[in-house]
């Protein structure tokens, strides 16, 4: 069994190491990481990937263990080909939690109205990724916090940004959606269909 030792490594570091002894071929691997945003990341990750993953929580770690189930069913593969066809993926990248620069007022109106307003199109990004101060309006306090659960219920998935929670101290505070990393991230805007706000 390979043997990952991530802690006090930052986002996405935990993750690519994983990924490096996966693409190696391994067929089980144990990881330690120091934070529940990582735990996730991980186990997010490896599942993907074919592996069972069990966590353990140590003193002051987790301990993940995977293991390899084998090849991922049709449906799954059918599913990944989805997540990165570049056609059908619309991702909505929100990168504050205002619209515009000159008034800080108009722009947090505006992102509820159009958040609102996105809520009940038929139309909809398979994806909303909230970055730097966009990860505050998915946060307890925010004005748009319904509308993104109405998005998040229609299946809309709603992924903050795991560094930028820890930045202003808001991953407690998180209410829709779930933490993500750089490298889901990169992944779901190089697969195009990107619309940024912000």
């Amino acid at each position: 069994m390979r043997e990952i030792d991530a802690r006090g490594k930052p986002c996405p570091q935990p993750v690519l190491m994983v990924k490096e002894v996966v693409d190696a071929g391994v067929d089980s691997f144990a990881v330690l990481v120091d934070s529940q945003a990582s735990v996730e990341n991980v186990r997010r990750f490896a599942e993907r990937s074919g592996f069972s993953v069990t966590v353990e929580e140590k003193e002051g770690f987790f301990r993940l263990v995977g293991r390899k189930e084998g090849a991922p069913a049709e449906e799954e593969k059918a599913e990944k080909a989805a997540e990165i066809a570049p056609a059908p993926v619309k991702t909505l990248l929100i990168l504050s939690d205002t619209l515009g620069r000159d008034d800080p007022v108009l722009g947090r109106k505006l992102v509820k109205i159009l958040l609102d307003t996105l809520a009940v199109q038929e139309k909809q990004p398979q994806y909303i990724i909230l970055m730097n101060a966009g990860v505050k309006l998915a946060c307890e306090g925010s004005e748009v916090l319904e509308a993104l659960a109405d998005l998040e219920a229609k299946g809309v998935q709603i992924l903050a940004c795991g560094t930028c929670l820890n930045h202003f101290n808001l991953l407690p505070s998180l209410r829709v959606g779930r933490p993500t990393n750089a490298y889901e991230v990169t992944n779901l805007l190089l697969a195009g269909g990107v619309l940024t706000w912000g």
